[in-house]
């Protein structure tokens, strides 16, 4: 059995939740955006450009956990796009999450000097 690549794998698992909570804290910030948008924003907010993939499943999630809806309609240049909302409630689980991440975080972003070399 081929083992997978560790580093890959964390990667992988944090930008996905880590995605999804930028993209729920934008869709409350900022109102109802479609998904290209979204994508938009986290690269002006990030300065990297997420897979647009990446995007719309963390929307997909976000929608199956009840805290943003989507619907489609026409864009300001006519084009029928679908657009994501905040639901009631989403604010309060988004502030719930990172209250709750914060104090984990932290010491993994800003105690590089923990991080020592073999």
């Amino acid at each position: 059995m081929k083992r997978r690549d560790p580093v890959a794998a964390l990667l992988r698992d944090a930008r996905t939740g880590l995605l999804a909570l930028l993209a729920l804290r934008l869709v409350i910030e900022k109102g109802e955006l479609h998904g290209y948008a979204v994508r938009k924003l986290i690269e002006r907010e990030t300065g990297r450009s997420p897979p647009e993939s990446s995007v719309y499943d963390a929307l997909k999630r976000l929608e199956k956990l009840g805290l943003v809806e989507s619907y489609w309609a026409r864009s300001g240049q006519g084009t029928i796009r679908k657009y994501y909302r905040a639901r009631p409630g989403a604010n309060e689980v988004l502030r719930s999450v990172l209250r709750e991440l914060c104090p984990l975080v932290t010491p993994i972003l800003c105690g590089e000097d923990h991080v020592t070399e073999p």
